[in-house]
């Protein structure tokens, strides 16, 4: 569907300071502040636009990760749209505590989705912890725009757009509630984004059925989505309104449970 993306990459060493651009190995090497997109998306975070105050909650919750059956942490998030038609706007944004073989890490992603067809506007995750980094991407007209910063410094790149591309970040849960699962059949494929592998991938829809799903003591009526990414297996359980109460990544040996029904 989107076939090999059209990708190119730019990095900085972290002693360069802000701004400035260096040439080496037929590569650039620059600094740059945030895109002013992505500096709107923190701003609707920390203080949204009048209309958002009456905005409606989606969907929130809390999901219990366990990684290879043992206890890993968890993931408290919201989902919110405010206004109508092609001025909609949708925010989800997470609180996810992970602990690993490196320590615990902190995970607080923001996605803005825009439009009647939810198009993908920005997106930023910053982790810190066991591993500090922060990511950023934005939607232009022909390119998605990809930096990511660590310690070691800053890498750009540009993923050809995809018309309905997706961001599933790894270990965010909560993302898979912008997949379109009540239309979704086997042998469908969507573009997705993995932000922090700097990669436009695809996923393609290997089956689903209906199936019932115990949460939180109640047994719940559920569309389970099997999904392939790369080599992975992924399994997404949704309630009939689209949200999410359990995914799996065989390949990380990773789960998120809902640690109660979604609200009526």
């Amino acid at each position: 569907m989107t076939g090999d993306p059209q990708r190119s990459e730019r990095g900085s060493g972290s002693n360069r300071a802000p701004g400035a651009c260096h040439t080496a190995s037929r590569m650039a090497f620059c600094m740059h502040t945030p895109p002013r997109t992505v500096l709107l998306l923190l701003a609707l975070v920390l203080r949204p636009f009048p209309g958002f105050a009456q905005s409606t909650v989606v969907d929130r919750g809390t999901f219990l990760v366990t990684v290879d059956g043992r206890p890993a942490g968890s993931e408290a998030f919201v989902i919110r749209r405010a206004g109508t038609g092609a001025g909609t706007q949708v925010i989800a944004t997470a609180e996810i505590s992970l602990r690993g073989e490196g320590g615990r890490s902190e995970l607080r992603p923001a996605l803005q989705m825009v439009g009647e067809d939810a198009q993908l506007a920005a997106y930023q995750m910053k982790a810190s912890g066991a591993q500090d980094e922060e990511v950023f991407v934005t939607a232009g007209e022909e390119r998605f725009l990809v930096r990511l910063r660590t310690s070691m410094g800053e890498r750009e790149s540009e993923l050809r757009a995809a018309h309905g591309s997706l961001v599933l970040d790894n270990g965010v849960a909560h993302h898979h509630f912008f997949l379109p699962g009540r239309s979704l059949s086997e042998g469908d494929t969507l573009p997705i984004i993995v932000p922090r592998e700097g990669n436009l991938t695809e996923v393609r829809v290997i089956g689903s059925e209906n199936a019932e799903l115990q949460i939180g003591g109640q047994m719940l009526p559920s569309r389970r989505i099997a999904l392939a990414i790369g080599g992975a297996t992924r399994e997404v359980w949704l309630d009939a309104a689209g949200r999410v109460l359990r995914v799996t990544d065989t390949a990380a040996g990773y789960t998120a449970l809902r640690t109660a029904p979604p609200d009526p």
